[in-house]
């Protein structure tokens, strides 16, 4: 065997952290488009834009 699990494991760890840190821009630039409104106009976009606005009403309520 050319490489050890050490390796493999530390190559594999890599490669993940890679995709969670893009996952986590995505879920960053998705939230600031929300926000703005600017994220499309087809009923799903509409409806997510209704749920998140609704769900910041809320939280804030809850707060205060």
């Amino acid at each position: 065997m050319k490489y050890g699990a050490s390796r493999l494991h530390k190559h594999t760890n890599t490669g993940h952290h890679k995709h969670n840190s893009r996952v986590a821009e995505y879920h960053k630039l998705h939230m600031e488009q929300l926000e703005q409104g600017t994220n499309g106009t087809s009923w799903l976009a509409r409806w997510e834009r209704f749920v998140y606005t609704r769900g910041q009403r809320l939280i804030k309520k809850m707060i205060k």
